[in-house]
């Protein structure tokens, strides 16, 4: 009897036994899991934050980027309306080249062309080449106006009486245009825009049989000339 008491007992003992075994178990388990679904959730954390990172560090380039595109297209603005304002100077200046050059074309076709303006004459003593004061102020009149107008140059011809040997006459002649041309010098006027010639008793501007006639032709005859445009 004491022995089927014990049975029943025993096999009491024995699945209470393993009944807190498989507690302890089941426990040990649960806190296992919850220790690895911790660790996966730190670890999803940490990759989440990270991918956060990821994702703010894109958006700065992305920012960093739009305001660089920004950047370059003021710049390509900026350089688009500095070649629109140079093409428009190159316009221009080929505008004025071109007008530059029919102008010179002109003036070089009617170099040798000179329409005559106005003309002074300035009067000599008898078998005299010195200027008075009568005509250096003729002739400061004739300076003002090469001044005025830069195109303008100046003819110089020489001219004596009939009195005298011809030879005699046209250096005579010569020494007269030269006292004019060395005033015109002195006064400013450039050498290269003064044409002169001595002509001797050619060309008398009265008859040489009276003293007024001769002392008419005792002159240099300074003409101005306009180029024909």
């Amino acid at each position: 009897m004491t022995a089927r008491l014990f049975v029943p007992a025993a096999l009491a003992l024995s699945v209470l036994a393993a009944g807190c075994a498989t507690k302890s178990y089941v426990r040990e388990q649960i806190k296992q899991s919850e220790g690895r679904t911790g660790d996966s959730v730190t670890r999803l954390d940490s990759s989440v934050s990270q991918e956060r990172g990821r994702i703010d560090g894109l958006v700065v380039q992305v920012t960093e980027a739009g305001e660089l595109a920004g950047q370059a297209q003021n710049r390509a603005e900026a350089a688009t309306a500095k070649a629109d304002a140079a093409n428009e100077s190159a316009g221009q200046a080929l505008a004025r080249a071109d007008q530059t050059d029919s102008r010179l074309t002109r003036l070089w076709s009617n170099r040798n062309r000179w329409n005559a303006g106005d003309t002074a004459v300035i009067r000599f003593g008898f078998n005299r080449s010195q200027l008075d004061d009568r005509g250096e102020t003729a002739l400061l009149d004739v300076v003002r106006q090469l001044q005025d107008n830069p195109n303008l140059i100046v003819a110089l011809e020489g001219y004596t009486d009939s009195q005298g040997p011809a030879d005699y006459n046209i250096q005579l002649s010569q020494r007269r245009v030269e006292s004019v041309r060395r005033f015109l010098v002195e006064k400013g006027v450039e050498l290269h825009r003064i044409q002169s010639i001595g002509l001797g008793a050619v060309r008398p501007a009265a008859e040489n049989t009276t003293p007024k006639g001769r002392s008419e032709n005792r002159r240099v005859a300074v003409k101005l000339l306009v180029p024909v445009e």
